[in-house]
């Protein structure tokens, strides 16, 4: 008996000694409730990617029909814009629920625990997202953003003061990748793999970038011939900020633009202005210039005598698509199997090689990178600043280096190439690249300053085809590259509902929920930047 007590009075000791670890049942160190920043890192960069580029959910998704390099069968086809359109709501979400939030936690965290190099990170891709919020939003929250539960209705930012507050953001983001850091990112990191020299010279191309796209209301001359001697910015292919994907199916990690064009029905129909542009068909744009980049952007299903699904509304040997605000009687016709379709380039679809198949899920890699800021897009901002007198720099010359630096990221992607089902393909040989970059520098040189800039934009637009929320900026300042009108074809069945929007609407999820946030209307308003 007296042992038992002896026992039962250990026993109760014990859990009172213990009691606060045993009945913390919360606490479950295999599923811990404060995310890691590795694992932050990863989701935020997984999101903000994929917030921008061709996924359903990504802005290009939209704008790349603005631009005039697809077509799609949505309502936006025709400039009429809404709130509620799949991109609009779903990208407002990602960035704000998602990207933000994260980018907010990863600062928390990290700075409790001083791994510097995440923090820098952090700060380093908030102000990117928050740069392209303003420029296709204008006025967005930004102070009182993702401050809940303090506040979950915040208030709207003018995006002219954003602007330099990002500025501060990159150069303290800068600062914290010098600094000794308790944890560095590595395979976590899916952009850059940990290498911090390549944070840093991404985000001084940023500030370059954002420079540039305030030459037309501010004096940033001072600042770009600064920046650009340090030569410290993205400096060849292997430093671009571009996220890789993979080739598993399940779950699916392959480049969502593949995905969203590979399974199912296709969504994308390759713009007719665009085709016409690169085939040297386009009287208004390098006429009888025709791309070697032209098997590598697209991928022609039917051969030149192959016959479609359906009557087709616009036919060129192998090429078949739609017009952009088309309602004439064969828009609709089913194609999906007879239309042209994304390629290798812009989603690692296949090369087209006249093979001329209907492609299913697996007989394409579908991992190619998604572009977002690369060596040949840095290249083309100074071609711009230069001939804009901002830089004492050639403008031809740096023209040419960017016409030659896209070429090169066109061959890395098809040297890097998994052919699967086909042969790998070659790489564009220098004799078609030097005779196409001779033939558009020819016109470059016989045009007056104007010319010259709608050349380095056309140039830059074509090498986007992927990523289109710069080629819409750009567009939105410069008036180039020159886009279809529908209005103006000589076609009875094509017309545009709507101007060409100038800034696209909130989320009409954020308007219902916010009191803060007033719909604006997309033809009438303009980002502060926006001088054209």
């Amino acid at each position: 008996m007296n042992k038992l007590l002896t026992i039962y009075l250990l026993a109760g000791l014990f859990l009172m000694s213990s009691c606060n670890e045993f009945f913390d049942i919360n606490d479950d160190p295999n599923n811990p409730t404060e995310a890691s920043v590795d694992l932050l890192l990863t989701n935020t960069e997984l999101t903000l990617v994929n917030s921008l580029g061709m996924s359903t959910s990504g802005l290009s998704a939209m704008l790349s029909v603005y631009m005039h390099q697809v077509t799609r069968r949505q309502g936006f086809d025709a400039y009429n814009v809404l709130g509620t359109d799949f991109p609009i709501t779903q990208s407002w979400s990602q960035f704000y629920s998602i990207a933000l939030e994260d980018m907010r936690e990863i600062k928390n965290i990290g700075t409790e625990q001083e791994a510097w190099h995440y923090v820098g990170i952090a700060q380093i891709m908030e102000a990117y997202a928050y740069s392209q919020m303003v420029d296709v939003w204008g006025n967005i929250p930004f102070l009182e953003a993702n401050t809940s539960p303090d506040t979950f209705t915040p208030v709207l930012d003018e995006g002219e003061g954003i602007y330099p507050q990002l500025f501060t953001m990159l150069d303290e983001g800068i600062a914290n990748l010098e600094k000794s850091s308790s944890l560095s990112p590595g395979s976590d990191d899916l952009i850059y793999g940990g290498n911090v020299n390549n944070w840093r010279k991404f985000a001084k191309t940023v500030k370059l970038k954002l420079y540039n796209q305030l030459r037309l209301v501010q004096d940033v001359s001072t600042e770009v011939n600064a920046l650009i001697p340090e030569g410290d910015l993205i400096g060849d292919q292997s430093e671009d900020f571009e996220l890789a994907y993979g080739q598993t199916q399940s779950p699916d990690n392959r480049n969502p633009g593949f995905i969203a064009d590979n399974l199912g029905t296709r969504i994308y129909y390759i713009s007719v202005w665009f085709y016409e542009t690169l085939t040297g068909q386009n009287e208004e744009i390098l006429d009888g210039i025709t791309d070697p980049r032209v098997p590598y952007y697209w991928y022609n299903q039917l051969s030149e005598s192959g016959t479609p699904q359906s009557p087709a509304e616009y036919r060129d040997g192998a090429f078949l698509s739609i017009f952009f605000g088309s309602t004439g009687p064969n828009q609709a016709g089913l194609q999906d199997q007879s239309q042209t379709i994304l390629g290798m380039y812009p989603v690692g679809g296949r090369f087209d090689d006249g093979g001329a198949i209907a492609p299913t899920q697996t007989d394409a890699p579908g991992d190619i990178p998604q572009r977002i800021l690369t060596h040949y897009a840095r290249l083309y901002i100074e071609a711009e600043l230069a001939i804009a007198e901002v830089t004492n720099g050639d403008p031809g010359a740096l023209l040419e280096s960017a016409m030659r630096a896209s070429f090169a990221k066109v061959n890395e992607v098809a040297a890097n190439y998994d052919a699967k089902t086909q042969d790998a393909p070659p790489q564009i040989s220098d004799e078609d690249i030097d005779t196409y970059i001779t033939a558009v520098l020819t016109r470059y040189d016989a045009g007056d300053n104007d010319e010259k800039l709608e050349i380095i934009m056309t140039q830059k637009w074509i090498a986007s085809f992927g990523f289109a929320v710069d080629a819409y900026t750009d567009y939105r300042r410069t008036g180039y590259p020159l886009i279809y009108d529908p209005n103006t074809d000589n076609l009875s069945f094509t017309n545009a509902s709507k101007n060409f929007p100038t800034i696209l609407p909130y989320s009409a999820t954020e308007v219902e929920l916010n009191p803060n946030v007033q719909q604006q209307n997309p033809t009438q308003t303009k980002v502060f930047w926006d001088a054209n």
